[in-house]
């Protein structure tokens, strides 16, 4: 059966995928808002009200949620990213109403008290701690400032110690006020329901908190982020040196998406890339090396990522180097690009094999696209990549004047870059 989408009178989305009995129920309740809807003032408060909505209900108590989800058999949990929070759960299909209830309940009747926004700030700020502890992390915070600078996505999703300490209860409450709106919510369900069965569930307990009619907001398609030429670097006392290297691309709803996938692919998503082979096997100077794409409404990039021992950090960007000169000046080869296809669309075809992957897939559509973007266009539109359209891109993204990079080391080098130049 193929997945339903429906849109009702006051704006809120609902996608239902029937499965098969022996599978169990996913449901993911996804609010179109995240790091990028915040300014310097309340950083990380989409993160915040995630961890709060844990804290107590009107009904339940933070306890009793726990409880009632785990002796149910309820496998829930949320995130927080830069464009969406996310709150999801997986149960057994007989006990899809009770966990429907509670997660609801969460979401939309938090009592958001005093004491418990004091307690949730610090273990937040045990979570920054614990991030500030792993360079990866610190040297990405550090790529992103550098290169979304200006935009509400060079913060960090987590926010920091000082903006969190400015945030009250009463932002945290006009905040879910002005964004935890139906027209900003999808519900995304699969399940071996009737479709009816769960359109009166939703009704009952999502659809009824509201009742004003709203327009979906249309997303732009168009802004790409184009940053400076920069870099940094970090000093703290690790083992090895950390490097994050990005290049801008066109954003989410860019044609070439797909063509940025099979890219990173063959340069750096597996261990038969190009980087992998010659940074680590043929030269043993890292344990992993990456590339990937990070796509966005306001632009993307393509992101290179390593650890290396300070002493062989300069050997190993230039041999990155090396490989991007190869790529602009080559191109892939037919060989590379049918390797990278069938690897995506295994990708695709595994991420539909459980009822929580295409859940969240689904919820991700209607937030981004609002629509479903069946499987059979991702194969297609992967197959449809032509070596041609791989090549341009290559050509376009590989700008030395818009590189942007951050290292974070012990020993900081600061010509790691200059090779760049």
């Amino acid at each position: 059966m193929k997945p339903v989408f429906k849109q009702y009178p006051n704006g809120l989305r609902l996608v239902f995928k029937k499965v098969e009995a022996n599978r169990p129920a996913a449901l993911y309740i996804a609010v179109d808002v995240g790091s990028n809807k915040e300014d310097d003032s309340n950083s990380g408060i989409s993160h915040f009200i995630e961890h709060l909505n844990f804290k107590g209900t009107q009904k339940r108590t933070a306890k009793q949620i726990c409880t009632e989800l785990e002796e149910m058999g309820v496998n829930a949990n949320a995130f927080t990213s830069k464009t969406i929070t996310c709150f999801f759960a997986t149960c057994l299909n007989e006990k899809f109403e009770d966990c429907l209830n509670i997660l609801s309940d969460m979401v939309f009747n938090s009592k958001y008290e005093e004491a418990e926004i004091k307690k949730e700030r610090q273990v937040i700020f045990e979570e920054i701690d614990m991030y500030d502890d792993d360079p990866e992390s610190v040297a990405y915070e550090e790529f992103c400032k550098n290169f979304y600078a200006g935009s509400p996505l060079q913060r960090a999703i987590i926010g920091t110690k000082e903006s969190l300490t400015g945030i009250k209860q009463k932002d945290i409450i006009e905040y879910v006020k002005t964004h935890y709106v139906p027209q900003n919510i999808v519900v995304s369900v699969v399940g071996d329901f009737p479709l009816a069965y769960v359109e009166k569930l939703v009704k009952k307990y999502i659809g009824s908190k509201f009742t004003k009619k709203n327009e979906i907001e249309k997303k732009l398609k168009s802004k790409v982020i184009v940053p400076d030429k920069s870099f940094s670097f970090v000093k703290k006392e690790v083992a090895q040196t950390q490097v994050v290297l990005g290049f801008p691309c066109g954003n989410i709803y860019s044609e070439e998406k797909m063509a940025y996938n099979l890219l990173c692919f063959v340069f750096g998503g597996g261990m038969g890339s190009r980087l992998f082979q010659k940074v680590r096997e043929e030269n043993g100077l890292v344990y992993s090396i990456s590339c990937s794409p990070e796509l966005y409404e306001c632009g993307g990039s393509i992101v290179i990522s390593f650890g290396t021992n300070p002493t062989n950090q300069t050997k190993a960007i230039e041999l990155v180097k090396q490989e991007i000169d190869e790529l602009v000046a080559n191109g892939l080869t037919e060989k590379e690009l049918e390797r990278a296809k069938t690897f995506c669309k295994c990708l695709v075809i595994s991420g539909f094999e459980t009822s929580s992957s295409i859940a969240k897939s689904n919820a991700s559509n209607i937030v981004t696209f609002n629509r479903l973007v069946p499987i059979e266009e991702k194969l297609e539109e992967i197959e449809k990549v032509t070596l041609e359209d791989i090549n341009r891109v290559i050509t376009k993204i590989f700008n030395y004047g818009n590189v942007c990079g951050s290292a974070v080391s012990s020993k900081p080098n600061e010509e790691l870059f200059d090779v760049f130049n």
